[in-house]
């Protein structure tokens, strides 16, 4: 599992804990060794939360609403804090922030195992 990091305000990814087998690597490198993360970004940070579905009791099927998940105050902290940090290099390589933004696709015939990004 590794760290995935948009930054939000370039491509409205938030920060989040992914498997490697669904990314693609690619040639594209940028020096992210001065960025400091925050301690509390552990496995239990990124773990999905458990919510309370609604017990339907007699005479209470529609009156009680589903829980939503919401993101906490200390994930848009995070995220910010990140995002400073990653935004000024971001801007620092050539094309870097058009080629975060751009959607990646494959069309027919096109396979990312014979591809050189």
């Amino acid at each position: 599992m590794f760290l995935l990091i948009g930054p939000m305000k370039v491509n409205g990814v938030p920060m989040r804990r992914i498997n490697q087998i669904y990314c693609i690597a690619s040639k594209t490198k940028v020096d992210i060794s001065k960025v400091e993360l925050p301690d509390r970004l552990t496995d239990e940070y990124f773990k999905k939360k458990k919510l309370r579905k609604p017990k339907h009791q007699e005479g209470e099927i529609f009156d009680e609403a589903k829980e939503e998940y919401t993101v906490s105050d200390e994930r848009k902290e995070d995220q910010l804090k990140v995002d400073r940090q990653l935004l000024p290099i971001v801007k620092a390589v050539p094309h870097m922030k058009g080629y975060l933004q751009s959607p990646f696709f494959l069309s027919t015939k096109q396979y990312p195992h014979e591809m050189a990004f």
